[in-house]
């Protein structure tokens, strides 16, 4: 099952094109991060990212272009929910 967290961590890895900064904006570690993603990679099936070690940055791949689309989506849709669910209150 696809796991917010793990969504999160690579959307932001995606707009960052990099590890160490997602991380610190999310406010997780970097391992961590690199974890969330490496297990939605193995839940997807398909590698999201290009990672280039020299630089520490990486790259989107044809894979990680489109489920980038569906994170934000997915994300947005989750926000939804909990406003949704708090105005009931």
């Amino acid at each position: 099952m696809l796991d917010l967290q793990q969504i999160e961590s690579f959307r932001m890895v995606a707009l960052t094109h990099n590890f160490t900064q997602a991380a610190a904006r999310l406010g997780y570690s970097q391992s961590s991060v690199t974890l969330h993603v490496k297990a939605l990679e193995r839940e997807l099936g398909a590698p999201l990212l290009t990672r280039h070690r020299f630089s520490k940055s990486v790259q989107l791949t044809e894979a990680g272009k489109r489920t980038l689309d569906y994170a934000e989506r997915l994300l947005a849709l989750a926000d939804e929910t909990k406003a949704a669910a708090t105005a009931q209150k």
